[in-house]
C-alpha cells in the first residue's frame, strides 16, 4: 500500500510511478488517492485536522478491499498518514509494517518550507518551485514538474488545497497542538523511518525524535531530499525491499 504526498499536484502516480517499476514484479501494489487529490472528491472538513477525514476515507477503502497483512508505505504527508494508521485500532491490525519516507505526522516541519508549499499558482514555474523543495537541492526534473502541474489542474484540486488557509477574522488564530510523537508509543506495528540527509522540508534529526517513541523501529538515511522515491527510486526500492524481507523473515 503506497500513500502519496500532500503538496499541490501530488497524487499516487507522480509520487510513486518510478518506484512501481522496481517493486511490481515482486509485490502486488495498491495506490489509493486521498480526499482532495487526484481523481477523488474535493471535500473539505474545516472542523478537523487535515488527517482525520482522510484516515476515515482510507479506513473505508481498506474495508472495501478487505486488504489485510500488507506493508504500508507513505511519503511526506502520506508518511504521516501511515504512522497514524498504525495507531488506530480499525487499521493497525491490517498492517504488516509501516514505512514513513520523510513523514512526521505533523511536527518538525521547517517554517520556510511551510510558507513555500502553502503558496501555489498553477503554472509550470510554480510546479518547478514546489519540486525544488520536494526533491534534493538543485534537482531539475521537468517530467515530474509537468506531472505535478497537470494533477494540480484537476477541477477543485487547487480550491480544496487553499480552503484550509481561510481563517475567521473575528477569532484569533490558534496554533494547533500536535499529538505526535507521543502517541506513537501505542504502536505495535514494525516501523521503518527513511530520512533524506539533504531534506530542507524537515528539521534535521526528526527521524531520531520519532524513533525514541516507537517500540519496534528501524531508521535509515539516504543522501537525498524529501522524496527519494521520486529522485532516487532505485535506492529507495532497495531499502524497502530489504525491510520487507526482514519483516517477512526471508
Amino acid at each position: 500500500m503506497l500513500i502519496h504526498e500532500g503538496a499541490f499536484g501530488g497524487d499516487a502516480l507522480n509520487t510513486y510511478g518510478r518506484l512501481i517499476e522496481r517493486l511490481a514484479e515482486e509485490y502486488y501494489l495498491v495506490l489509493p488517492e486521498m480526499l482532495g487529490f487526484g481523481g477523488t472528491d474535493k471535500a473539505i472538513f474545516f472542523g478537523e485536522n487535515p488527517y482525520e477525514p482522510r484516515l476515515r476515507h482510507l479506513a473505508a477503502f481498506l474495508d472495501t478491499l478487505d486488504l489485510q497483512d500488507a506493508h504500508f508505505v507513505g511519503n511526506s504527508f502520506g508518511g504521516g498518514m501511515v504512522l497514524r494508521l498504525s495507531i488506530r485500532g480499525e487499521t493497525a491490525w491490517r498492517m504488516r509494517s509501516a514505512t514513513s519516507i520523510s513523514g512526521t505526522g505533523g511536527p518538525f516541519r521547517t517554517p520556510q518550507a511551510l510558507k513555500e508549499l502553502a503558496a501555489y499558482v498553477p503554472s509550470v514555474e510554480d510546479a518547478r518551485r514546489i519540486d525544488s523543495w520536494i526533491l534534493h537541492p538543485g534537482a531539475q526534473d521537468e517530467e515530474h514538474a509537468q506531472a505535478r502541474l497537470e494533477s494540480s489542474l484537476r477541477p477543485g484540486q487547487w480550491e480544496s488545497m487553499m480552503a484550509p488557509t481561510l481563517r475567521t477574522p473575528v477569532e484569533p488564530e490558534q496554533k494547533r497542538p500536535w499529538d505526535f510523537p507521543d502517541v506513537l508509543a501505542s504502536s505495535t506495528v514494525p516501523t521503518f523511518l527513511v530520512a533524506g540527509t539533504l531534506d530542507r522540508m524537515l528539521e534535521q534529526g526528526w527521524e531520531e525524535k520519532l524513533a525514541l517513541h516507537l517500540k519496534d523501529v528501524r531508521v535509515r538515511r539516504l543522501e537525498a531530499g524529501h522524496s527519494p522515491n521520486i529522485s532516487h527510486p532505485g535506492e529507495t526500492a532497495d531499502l524497502l525491499r530489504d525491510f520487507f524481507h526482514h519483516i517477512d523473515g526471508r
